[in-house]
């Protein structure tokens, strides 16, 4: 068994593809979790109380919408100072994050046509127009005529915004009757300074942590690096497999077995051989981490290590498995690509999923990345449960790939 292991493991470092990736991809990691916060345009913002300005009729909310906020884009060519009462009162409400660009000259098929293009290409709540004549309607009672919205998701909470509109406009109402239309501006800027101040410290959802926004830059680039450094687990897992696909092919397989060698003690073999490699690529991190200061990752260096190798044990087996599995490199390196792009697709490394339906959801779920980023979230958070819950899941799916292995070498034998 230790002479397979250690001959297996020359045989791997021999490879130059294999010394390729071990350096290269831990490399490039290491870059990304040294970049400055921010650095990586993770898009996290506090929670707004106030109009967010925009000038491009073009650009992109979504990204305002990261911790599941409600996002109104509102298009405004009324610039009156009702409107900005409306607009500033839908923001302090804290349920919405109220977008605005200020379009004094559009008309309301150029609104139609972009609504139509945000419809396809960002992702909001609601969306609003205001009229150039706003003030106008709204003071002949014709609220339809002076703003048009428009349903851009099936939230339940657009019926919330609705709501929210008609009390706003109730008190605008109110003011203008008991002080005309120019004396109402200074009705509701009284009203409004009588309020008492509101601080929301943080906005917590269900089964949420509070990450301050450095923390939320952190977690989005350990997303990123851990995105990267499957890549290279992964194909550590697919070099492994290949010295398993050579010997078959070389009955060398065959002659271990006239030894009394079992599958279940070749493959485990193999998936130390595995771990071994997932330690070499993990080890090359660590050294490319030293040029950085821990403070940049939001943990200490050892927690990200762990971590990295625990990632590593999972993809590399997984990968292993597939290979045996497939029998044939071409296929192998084909389910290898298609494991690392899928799974770090559904995991969220890459942007958050909190805006997907059910299916996704359920899908991320079993990815093993997206527990590595629950793990990291409990790190920056000081939860001292993180360690047995990633252990959990290293070894349940270290036992699934074990006997998967196993199972699937005493298939390909039986076959042969």
């Amino acid at each position: 068994m230790i002479t397979l292991i250690s001959s297996s493991i020359k045989l791997l470092f021999r490879n130059k593809g294999f010394l390729f990736f071990l350096i290269v991809i831990p490399v490039l990691s290491s870059l990304i979790l040294g970049m400055q916060n921010g650095a990586m345009g993770a898009h996290s913002y506090e929670l707004v109380r106030e109009v967010i300005e925009h000038e491009d009729l073009g650009k992109k909310v979504v990204y305002y919408g990261n911790d599941g906020a409600f996002v109104i884009k509102v298009f405004d060519a009324s610039g009156s100072e009702s409107s900005d009462y409306m607009l500033d009162e839908l923001a302090g409400n804290g349920a919405f994050i109220v977008v605005r660009i200020k379009t004094p000259d559009i008309t309301k098929e150029a609104v139609d046509a972009q609504i139509k293009d945000d419809g396809e290409n960002d992702r909001m709540g609601a969306a609003m127009f205001l009229h150039s004549d706003f003030d106008q309607k709204l003071a002949e009672g014709e609220i339809e005529e002076a703003m048009t919205l428009y349903v851009m998701s099936d939230d339940a909470r657009f019926e919330l915004f609705k709501n929210e509109i008609k009390l706003i406009l109730g008190r605008i109402g109110q003011a203008r009757n008991q002080a005309g239309i120019e004396g109402a501006g200074e009705i509701l800027r009284v009203r409004e300074s009588m309020k008492p101040e509101k601080e929301v410290t943080f906005l917590s959802g269900k089964n949420s942590r509070r990450l301050t926004d450095q923390q939320q830059d952190q977690r989005s680039t350990m997303g990123y690096a851990f995105a990267i450094m499957t890549l290279a687990y992964v194909l550590s897992g697919t070099f492994v497999a290949h010295t398993i696909i050579k010997e078959e092919n070389d009955q060398v397989l065959t002659r271990l077995r006239l030894t009394g060698l079992s599958s279940l003690g070749y493959f485990g073999a193999k998936f130390a051989v595995g771990a071994v490699s997932s330690a070499a690529v993990t080890a090359v991190l660590g050294i490319c981490t030293l040029f950085f200061d821990e403070s940049r990752f939001g943990m200490g260096r050892a927690q990200l290590l762990l971590l990295m190798f625990f990632l590593g044990l999972i993809f590399s087996s997984i990968s292993l498995d597939l290979g045996v599995l497939m029998g044939d490199v071409m296929n192998a390196n084909i389910t290898a690509f298609t494991i690392w792009s899928m799974s770090s697709l559904l995991a969220g490394t890459y942007f958050p999923l909190d805006a997907t339906g059910p299916l996704v959801k359920a899908l991320s779920a079993v990815m093993p990345q997206k527990w590595f980023l629950e793990g990291t979230e409990m790190i920056f958070v000081g939860d001292s449960k993180v360690i047995p819950m990633l252990l959990c899941v290293v070894l349940a799916y270290m036992v699934l790939a074990i006997t998967l292995g196993s199972v699937g070498m005493k298939f390909r034998h039986a076959e042969e």
